[in-house]
């Protein structure tokens, strides 16, 4: 096949979708904003370069661009991802077929800040033929709130390679000198670090062995910093800047705790690595995230914005390193049963296969 994605070259999401269908030898072409930051072996990239830093300055030159990159490549399909920008340039281009991932906040918070943005992100979800939703919550709400059919949308989260990701080969002690929490959400409010920092804060109080690591990039990483610094937690929290992917499966292994604190979620990949790194992991019950924790069995949820059940949930994990180890194996059994990246990419390659050989059959 001849296949052209439409989004983010910066994601670690698109890189791996471009990189598989590209070692499954199909010719792969990738249409961005924002250029690749490493070698693709077997993707071709299509930077659209803009005078206009706004958005929806540069909508129209760039739908422009990629309607002649589509009539040039001649493709067999299309995929953007992320509807409320890439997906947005589906309906322009009279092609089909397509397909558009939704990824989260393109489904549950933009639509519901402008009339606009609704409005036209349901017109994308009528015109492709095929929806992806990286949960069950949000192909819900693709049904629910544009009335889409739920045949077109499929649940189709993000895989984890569990030959990457998996749980450290040494078994931490019974007792530790510290227990380290780690989370790389990065410093964004949708995250909700000022939560997640207070907690912790609560729960140092009680145990000073704590230790946490923040790691990301984002605007609200002073102010977390200044917070940091204000609750006298200076030694005990550690910032790291974002790494290359290669390095990722290392920082899970060096933790004992995984946790998020989000106000609105998808499927976060970040959870589902540690729960395939074998780690205890609290998280906000929001979003498709009681998708693949249950309380009390696979992970601990906790309400969004509350410090002090972040606190408990810390403290819970620290005092019971048998909880931590059954949590963590059964954290790691889900995703070994549901979410294996080969598994659930060989569907949307047999997805792709299908749409192109309908639309094969009925064209002259």
């Amino acid at each position: 096949m001849r296949i052209v994605l439409i989004a983010d070259g910066r994601s670690i999401h698109t890189l791996r979708w471009a990189e598989y269908f590209a070692g499954r030898g199909h010719e792969v072409h990738l249409i961005t904003y924002d250029p690749i930051n490493r070698t693709l072996p077997g993707v071709t990239e299509h930077v659209l370069e803009s005078f206009w830093k706004n958005l929806y300055l540069a909508f129209i030159p760039r739908q422009l661009a990629i309607q002649k990159l589509v009539k040039t490549i001649r493709p067999d399909i299309i995929h953007a991802h992320f509807i409320a920008k890439y997906g947005f340039h589906i309906p322009g281009l009279n092609f089909r077929p397509a397909i558009v991932s939704a990824w989260g906040d393109d489904i549950l918070i933009l639509p519901r800040k402008s009339r606009l943005i609704s409005w036209y992100t349901k017109k994308v979800l009528n015109t492709v033929d095929l929806v992806y939703a990286v949960s069950q919550n949000i192909r819900d709400h693709v049904i629910s709130d544009f009335s889409i059919p739920e045949s077109k949308v499929r649940y189709l989260p993000f895989g984890i390679d569990t030959n990457l990701f998996r749980p450290k080969t040494d078994p931490a002690p019974e007792e530790q000198e510290t227990i380290r929490v780690f989370s790389n959400r990065g410093f964004y409010p949708v995250y909700d670090n000022m939560t997640l920092v207070r907690g912790f804060a609560l729960a140092y109080q009680k145990n000073p062995a704590l230790r946490l690591t923040l790691k990301g990039d984002g605007p609200q990483e002073d102010e977390v910093r200044r917070l940091v610094t204000d609750l006298g937690l200076d030694p005990c929290v550690t910032f790291r800047k974002r790494t290359g992917y290669s390095e990722v499966p290392r920082d899970y292994r060096e933790a004992d705790i995984f946790i998020t604190t989000s106000v609105s979620d998808g499927t976060p990949v970040s959870v589902l690595e540690a729960m395939a790194s074998g780690l205890p992991c609290i998280a906000t019950s929001v979003g498709g995230i009681p998708e693949w924790i249950e309380n009390g069995v696979t992970g601990l949820l906790v309400m969004p914005g509350s410090p002090e059940q972040v606190a408990d949930a810390i403290l819970s994990l620290v005092q019971d390193p048998i909880l931590r180890k059954r949590l963590g194996d059964a954290a790691k059994g889900v995703i070994v049963r549901n979410g294996q990246w080969d598994t659930l990419m060989a569907q949307a390659e047999k997805d792709y296969l299908a749409l192109v050989e309908t639309y094969r059959q009925d064209r002259p």
